[in-house]
């Protein structure tokens, strides 16, 4: 009797002493699948002379679902991974528009990955604009020309991010080529920092890239820029550079920001006909606010002016989003653009109109998981 009693004692205690093992390990790694998925409907009063009724897919955020993992390796160090897929709720459609990679991480030291990845510019800028926040797709700048709505992400590259050292963090992107004897080719980098304490927090950065367009397996694939005669076309970029830098200040419920831009695309090659086209760079002025009516209620506005390509446009958007749940909401959102007389407008989303005047409005609803 007490040699099965020990047995049975025994056989307890190893039994307890797997389990915490095996809760232990858990704790240490994890994976979590997470995602979204945005969809609407929309009114355009001038697509190429007509007006649009559509089915729209991502309106704020693009749809998508991802894994995301972690392993703790000891030490304030740590393995991680992201995978992310886009996808048109309306078509079922894939894109290849979110982030994809792998890294390590130290608590005292930073981050460092390597994949398919946001550059700088979204990092430390997009966040000061609406269309990088609250607003999302539709209120980016006219032919997103600073990135701010990560319409690209950079092919082939490595990235770092500090840790927050008082408020202060900064960080990196290298992009390759990936080509053989021509490194600069399709290639890329960026910076950015941010600074942030209590109520106000700013942010600036920059990107550079080389033959962007002229490979398929660089960095970034080709740039949408405005044309003299369809309205815009795609190009190959030999030279682009873009800044940008935003702060806001949050005044109780209300938080009040503004952001400043400047892209600039030399060496342009029709991609379709090979033709040479003409250096465009764009100056992009915004301000922006956001108030938490109620914790379930909030308003967001923009007004944006851009100047470039001898032209410019003038842009306002509205957008209110209700809170069903913690993961449920519904929006309505309203944008207008007014561009140069002879110059097409184009809401990020529409086809270009015919004429220098372009209004949208649109309702839809946000379930994330």
């Amino acid at each position: 009797m007490s040699i099965s009693l020990n047995k049975s004692l025994t056989a307890l205690a190893v039994s307890a002493v797997a389990a915490l093992l095996s809760t232990s390990a858990l704790a240490q790694s994890s994976v979590t699948l997470y995602g979204e998925i945005d969809a609407g409907l929309a009114y355009v009063n001038n697509v190429r002379g007509n007006a649009q009724y559509k089915m729209t897919s991502g309106l704020i955020d693009g749809s998508y679902w991802g894994l995301k993992g972690t392993e703790d390796l000891g030490g304030g160090n740590k393995a991680l991974f992201v995978l992310e897929r886009g996808f048109s709720i309306a078509s079922g459609e894939g894109f290849n528009d979110h982030p994809v990679y792998v890294g390590l991480s130290n608590e005292s030291f930073g981050t460092v990955t390597l994949g398919h990845q946001y550059d700088s510019i979204h990092d430390y800028f997009a966040p000061f604009t609406l269309t990088g926040g609250a607003g999302g797709t539709a209120f980016a700048h006219p032919f997103d020309n600073d990135n701010a709505n990560n319409s690209y992400l950079a092919r082939n590259s490595v990235k770092y991010a500090s840790p927050s050292f008082g408020g202060f963090s900064f960080g990196g992107m290298y992009a390759f080529s990936n080509g053989a004897g021509q490194f600069a080719n399709n290639r890329a980098y960026s910076v950015g920092a941010n600074y942030q304490n209590g109520p106000f927090n700013a942010g600036a950065a920059y990107l550079h890239v080389n033959g962007r367009g002229n490979t398929s397996n660089g960095a970034y694939e080709g740039m949408t820029l405005p044309g003299t005669i369809d309205g815009i076309f795609n190009a190959n970029v030999q030279t682009q550079n873009t800044y940008g830098a935003g702060a806001s200040y949050a005044l109780g419920n209300f938080t009040l920001g503004a952001a400043w831009s400047r892209s600039t695309y030399t060496g342009v090659v029709n991609a379709d006909t090979a033709l040479p086209a003409a250096s465009a760079g764009f100056s992009n002025y915004e301000v922006n606010g956001v108030y938490q009516l109620t914790p379930a209620f909030s308003l967001a506005g923009m007004y944006t002016y851009t100047k470039g390509a001898g032209t410019h446009w003038n842009e306002g958007a509205l957008q209110a989003d209700y809170q069903l749940s913690k993961r449920t909401d519904t929006y309505l959102e309203t944008v207008y653009q007014r561009a140069a007389s002879g110059t097409p407008a184009i809401i990020n989303t529409a086809n270009p109109s015919m004429s220098s005047s372009q209004f949208l409005v649109a309702a839809g609803i946000r379930h994330r998981f």
